[in-house]
């Protein structure tokens, strides 16, 4: 029979060989979190980084064509969109010779109107607005107190009408693209590229003078 030392021996070696494949198995344990945690890190790194190249290729000018240019009138003090949404009011209009005119305290009273401009002039198969030879407008009194007059349109998704937002947006009520209120710089949404084409105008003796030549050949927008 083996002796005691020989015994005692062979469970020392069972007992160092548990203790070896413990540590083994929490090497090997601690080797997969390490990789597992540098291939999150690679990937966080690259999410971080293509948002950030998101970011710059939407700045403005990058994606979009910015609003043309208009110089505006100043028609009464600050106006602050920040309390409450504004939406569209309709006014009634008049014509008067090669112009239609506006009632301009109905534009400041209101900050934001709207009005069909019915004419025969206006061509319906290239405007797609039910058939009907009319063109949506809109007028609004912008943050700085300056009048926009524009055509009601936003091509890609037909919409015609807009309200304003607390965030100072002026927004599609269809796809909900958010243009600046002030500028019509674009912000967000699927339309960008088409605010509200703006009209150049007059103000005489309290009334708001629209060319009727520019809206009755007015045509659909297309992005360049």
């Amino acid at each position: 029979m083996p002796g005691w030392g020989f015994l005692f021996g062979v469970n020392l070696d069972i007992e160092d060989r548990q203790r070896q494949e413990k540590r083994d198995k929490v090497t090997r344990k601690s080797a997969k979190v390490s990789s597992t945690t540098v291939l999150i890190g690679i990937l966080l790194v690259g999410m971080i980084g293509g948002g950030v190249a998101l970011t710059i290729d939407r700045s403005p000018g990058s994606e979009i064509k910015l609003p043309k240019q208009v110089e505006r009138v100043k028609v009464t003090g600050p106006v602050d969109y920040t309390e409450a949404r504004v939406d569209m009011k309709k006014v009634d209009y008049e014509t008067d010779g090669k112009w239609i005119t506006l009632d301009l305290d109905d534009v400041i009273k209101n900050k934001l109107v709207t009005f069909n401009y019915k004419s025969p002039k206006i061509n319906v198969e290239t405007r797609n607005f039910a058939g009907k030879p009319e063109l949506p407008m809109l007028a609004m009194v912008d943050p700085k107190g300056k009048l926009m007059v524009g055509v009601s349109y936003c091509e890609p998704c037909r919409s015609i009408t807009f309200h304003t937002e607390k965030d100072m947006s002026l927004t599609c009520n269809i796809c909900g693209t958010k243009w600046d209120i002030e500028t019509l710089v674009a912000w967000s949404g699927a339309c960008m590229p088409f605010p509200p084409d703006e009209v150049k105008v007059k103000v005489e003796d309290d009334k708001v003078f629209i060319p009727r030549d520019y809206l009755e050949k007015w045509e659909p927008r297309k992005e360049t």
